[in-house]
């Protein structure tokens, strides 16, 4: 094995997604990935708060104790009561379609859902190493915040960042679109290139999203990269490919 490494995260982490979770947990122990992280969204829609759901936060303790990485994933993962200005619009267009929470919502809610998923995470035992935004997109002063509550990474689509240095580390995000039979075509096409392209890259990273394990051509596509990825890398965590835990 060379010293390149492969980071995986299973993104959308909420009894909701609960069936495609299993699949994915399947895969990954199938395939030899115990190091991965979990972006746990506290309440997705405002439907299902974890507290509710005691076998689901066991099971992810039972992983945090195994060495998952634990992530705050936004608050409810939706854009529910705000609308997109057009500047927004434009600013994400084609990113996502009613993801964008951390991005639409004013900083002073943001700074609130914040702190409240947070508390939530902590009552429960689950201890965020940090924070990322659904759909990589956050309004301004997120990372003074994440910092003031001593969360020490987060990322965006291209890059992970170190919140206490303030320093990056490149690797954009490799993931797929169930949104339209044509994009997850598209998108599982470019996945199985992405390890040929990137082959000298020291970090290779991979976003899992529940939806990826249900649709047919991806689920393929997303067991074929991390089968070729796992061959050539070794697993790590995000505060390992930042030397947090040097």
């Amino acid at each position: 094995m060379t010293g390149r490494r492969l980071l995986v995260a299973i993104h959308d982490v909420t009894p909701a997604h609960a069936g495609e979770l299993a699949r994915i947990y399947a895969l990954l122990k199938e395939l030899g990935i115990a190091r991965y992280a979990l972006l746990v969204v506290p309440d997705w829609h405002g439907l299902w708060p974890l507290e509710r759901h005691p076998g689901f936060v066991d099971d992810l303790l039972a992983r945090q104790a195994a060495g998952a990485e634990i992530f705050l994933h936004g608050y409810r993962h939706d854009e529910a009561g705000y609308r997109r200005s057009p500047l927004e619009r434009l600013k994400i267009a084609g990113r996502t379609a009613q993801s964008a929470e951390f991005f639409v919502i004013p900083p002073a809610v943001a700074i609130r859902r914040l702190d409240l998923g947070l508390a939530l995470c902590y009552r429960l035992g689950l201890e965020p190493v940090g924070f990322i935004p659904p759909a990589w997109l956050h309004g301004p002063g997120l990372l003074a915040a994440l910092a003031q509550r001593g969360l020490g990474v987060t990322e965006g689509f291209a890059r992970i960042t170190d919140v206490a240095r303030g320093t990056h580390r490149f690797a954009p995000a490799l993931s797929f679109s169930t949104a339209r039979r044509w994009r997850s075509r598209l998108t599982a096409g470019i996945g199985r290139l992405r390890p040929l392209v990137e082959a000298r890259r020291p970090l290779v990273r991979v976003a899992i999203h529940p939806p990826d394990i249900a649709e047919p051509v991806v689920a393929a596509a997303l067991r074929a990269v991390l089968k070729r990825l796992v061959g050539e890398r070794e697993p790590t965590a995000y505060r390992s490919a930042l030397d947090l835990d040097a």
